[in-house]
Parts: C-alpha cells; sequence; structure tokens
C-alpha cells in the first residue's frame, strides 16, 4: 500500500498509501503529521519507532467543507487506525464554502462543548447512556483550528471497528432507527435546558448563532441557487397541487427572512437549546444487537448552535422519514422525543413541566416547523441521487470563485432519480402543509 516512506523530525515515519495503484496520492498538509506526531506518544507510542501512514479515498458527495482520510500509526506488530478530518485541500473549495468557519465550530464542540456537558451530566450523576444520559459522539484524541493560518486537524475514532455502521441516505429511515434518534435528541436537548439553568455562566459560552447564516442572505453567494432549489420543489408539485404551489410560490417572496427567523435563537426562548444542525444520516451511525439498533453516535458538529429544538426534530424528520411513515408515526416520533427530554430533565433535577411543557414544544413547531422545507429542498436531492453523479464539489467552487454566486443545484434529473425526487419532495410540502407548518 505504502507509497512513499519520509523520515519526520521527530524520530517517526510517514508513508502515503492509496486504494488503487492509479489514484492521485494528494499531498497531505504538514499540520496534520504535526497533529498525528503528537498524539502517538500519549497513546503509547515510542517517539522514534512509529510509522504514520494515510488511506485516501473521499469519495463524491463526502461533504463541501471537510476531507477525511485514515492514519494508520504503527510500531512493531501494533497498528491503530484513526480518522483524520481536515479542510479541503483545495484552495476554492475551502474558501468559497467557508470551510474554516465550519471547523471552527466543530474543534469547539470536541474541545470544549461536549467535554463539559459530559462533565455536568456525570456530576448529576448521570454517567452514561445507560443511565439515561447523552455521551453519543466519537471518541474524539484530537482537536485544533487557527483559522488564520487555514489549518485544522479533528483526530477521532473509526466507529466501524466498533462495528458501527451507516444508514443508506437512499432508503426512508425506518421506525426503530428513528426511535433510537428521538430518544438520544431528546435527551441531548434536556442536558442543554437543564445546564443552562444550572450553570448560565459556563453555558453562556455555547449560545452560538449557525456559522452559514451569513451565505444564505439575500445578497449571499448562495442566493441563485437557494431559489434554483425552491423552484425545484414547485415544479416537482403535479399541476392540480394548486394550493401547495402557492404556498411555495409565497415562501419563495419570503425565503431569506425565514432562514433567519428560524435560525434566531432568540425567538425560541426560553425554551432555546444548543442543536446539532445537522441531523441526517450521513451524520450518524448505529451498532445492532440481533438486527435491531441498539446504540446511536452522531458526528459531524460543524453546525452546532443555539437554537429551537424544532430544527433537530423536522429536520430529521422531513428528510430522513418518507410521507408515509411520518403519516404513520410523526406524532409518535414527537412523544417518544417529549418523553426522553422529560425522563433526562428529571435525571438532571428538572421537571419537564416547567422547563419545557409539551405545550411549548407544539407552540415550537407551529413557530418554526416551516424549517423542514428549508432543509428539505437541500438534502431531499442529494438523498435521491448516486454519488457518482451529484456535481463535482471542487468544480463549483472554482466557478463561485469567478462570478461570487453559486448558480447551479445539488440535483440533475436522471431517469433513476427524478420519480423518487418528486414523491419524497412533494410529500414534504403536503405534510408541512398537513402539520401547519406552512
Amino acid at each position: 500500500m505504502a507509497d512513499t516512506v519520509a523520515t519526520n523530525g521527530h524520530g517517526g515515519q510517514h508513508q502515503q498509501g492509496t486504494k488503487k495503484q492509479d489514484d492521485a496520492v494528494p499531498e497531505l498538509p504538514k499540520y496534520l503529521y504535526a497533529a498525528l506526531e503528537k498524539l502517538a506518544p500519549e497513546e503509547g507510542f515510542t517517539d522514534g519507532k512509529f510509522t504514520i501512514a494515510f488511506d485516501f479515498g473521499s469519495s463524491k458527495g463526502d461533504g463541501f467543507v471537510g476531507q477525511m482520510f485514515k492514519a494508520i500509526i504503527s510500531e512493531g506488530e501494533r497498528k491503530e487506525a484513526y480518522l483524520c478530518k481536515i479542510p479541503p485541500l483545495d484552495d476554492a473549495r475551502r474558501e468559497q464554502f467557508h470551510a474554516m468557519t465550519a471547523f471552527a465550530r466543530e474543534a469547539l464542540v470536541y474541545e470544549r462543548f461536549l467535554p463539559a456537558i459530559y462533565k455536568f451530566q456525570r456530576e448529576k450523576g448521570i454517567a452514561s447512556a445507560q443511565d439515561g444520559g447523552f455521551f453519543n459522539t466519537p471518541r474524539c484524541y484530537y482537536a485544533h483550528c487557527d483559522e488564520e493560518q487555514a489549518q485544522s486537524v479533528i483526530i477521532m475514532e473509526d466507529l466501524r471497528l466498533r462495528d458501527f455502521t451507516m444508514w443508506n441516505k437512499h432508503n426512508p429511515i425506518d421506525y426503530d432507527h428513528a426511535r433510537l434518534f428521538m430518544t438520544h435528541i431528546g435527551r441531548f436537548h434536556a442536558v442543554s435546558l437543564a445546564m443552562k439553568r444550572d450553570r448560565p455562566q459556563e453555558f453562556e459560552q455555547f449560545k452560538l448563532p449557525n456559522p452559514f447564516d451569513p451565505i444564505v442572505e439575500a445578497d449571499g453567494p448562495f442566493r441563485n441557487m437557494i431559489l434554483s432549489q425552491l423552484q425545484m420543489v414547485i415544479d416537482a408539485l403535479d399541476e392540480q397541487d394548486t394550493m401547495e404551489r402557492a404556498k411555495m410560490e409565497q415562501l419563495k417572496l419570503e425565503i431569506f427572512d425565514e432562514f433567519q427567523r428560524c435560525g434566531n435563537g432568540a425567538l425560541a426562548e426560553p425554551y432555546t437549546v444548543v442543536g446539532h444542525g445537522d441531523c441526517w444520516t450521513n451524520n450518524m451511525m448505529f451498532r445492532y444487537k440481533d438486527g435491531k439498533p441498539e446504540e446511536i453516535i452522531l458526528f459531524d458538529w460543524q453546525v452546532m448552535r443555539y437554537v429551537t429544538p424544532v430544527q433537530d426534530l423536522v429536520y430529521f424528520s422531513f428528510c430522513c422519514m418518507d410521507a408515509p411513515f411520518r403519516r404513520k408515526h410523526y406524532e409518535e416520533m414527537c412523544d417518544i422525543y417529549y418523553q426522553s427530554l422529560s425522563n433526562t430533565l428529571a435525571k438532571l433535577g428538572h421537571d419537564a413541566r416547567e422547563v419545557f411543557p409539551r405545550s411549548a414544544l407544539d407552540e415550537q413547531f407551529q413557530t418554526f416547523g416551516r424549517y423542514a422545507i428549508l432543509m428539505a429542498m437541500f438534502l431531499v436531492p442529494m438523498m435521491c441521487t448516486k454519488n457518482e453523479e451529484l456535481p463535482d464539489i471542487e468544480a463549483m467552487a472554482q466557478r463561485m470563485k469567478q462570478t461570487h454566486q453559486l448558480e447551479e443545484s445539488f440535483f440533475k434529473a436522471t431517469e433513476s432519480n427524478q420519480d423518487a425526487y418528486r414523491k419524497r419532495m412533494s410529500g414534504v410540502v403536503k405534510d408541512c402543509i398537513r402539520y401547519g407548518y406552512l
């Protein structure tokens, strides 16, 4: 596998490897090696005697703002694998998609936020997920971001080594997986609500806006693409769907205001929480027992923000569920979420009826539920499109650099995806109307 071996300045060796002989081997940044050299002794490797090798292979559709590599640190018979996430190597892609802003947020999550909420729960007597707490994130060995130098590294465990697998994004979620997500996102939001009351000064630093708010403004670089995505939604509706079309045409006039309103944490007080912000199936993995999912891990925390709890709920429910599932289980899933939130609040010493009554959750759904459309118009096309048919992100970034405006959508209609998209997207619009969100 090894293509090159170079001795480093500290006593380890570097190896670069590829999956296939004809793959182009990117020149990885020195700061990535430095981070792994720092980690190796902490993981019990002997300074001067370990080697660092890489396995490449990020594929189309893996993400706008990050690239993943597997690093293997070896010494003698011992080999340990780590997943390394760094900003895009391509300058245009890194700059046009504001990658460093996202990495700064995710580094903060792993360096400060997750340790703080884990410590808070333990001090309240909740030591693990088995105790009803939220501890469902990957182990992070190293997280650092220097925005000025455009350098960031996040080194995490490879969850596949613990038998975690990812749901196929092309398939609507099923009952057991949805129930597990709703249970744990309820716990996560409960920790926010409790910590905000018990440790207000410590919690204050995590009341952060969506790092991508500036790029979804009316005069922002994504304006044309947003309007294009929304027009695709309208075009997916049947001609006889006159009410649905009228409501979507009205949303078109308000879309940029709606992005700002739905992301305004102050409007959701006193029920605002720290939300994950990117709750779809590509950002979670599951572990199974007897064929059923029993454990969930959430990752990709690049858009963690202080916002209405409804954002995480409708994002997942309208992007990952399909209309038949929502018709049958949506209210039940909201009940599962609220019961889980209530149980965890009780364990943390709070009464949900006082801290976040069910009537308040229902009001939040009515106030912020249309966020479902704002996210589904981006996610549903990607979930209906094969990775190899998605646009080239680096080519998009180059064009965007020249025009200062992203003109194209993520979706190219083909025979294989058009029917699936129309069905899923039409269901989103009709259900948003059915539940009073639109």
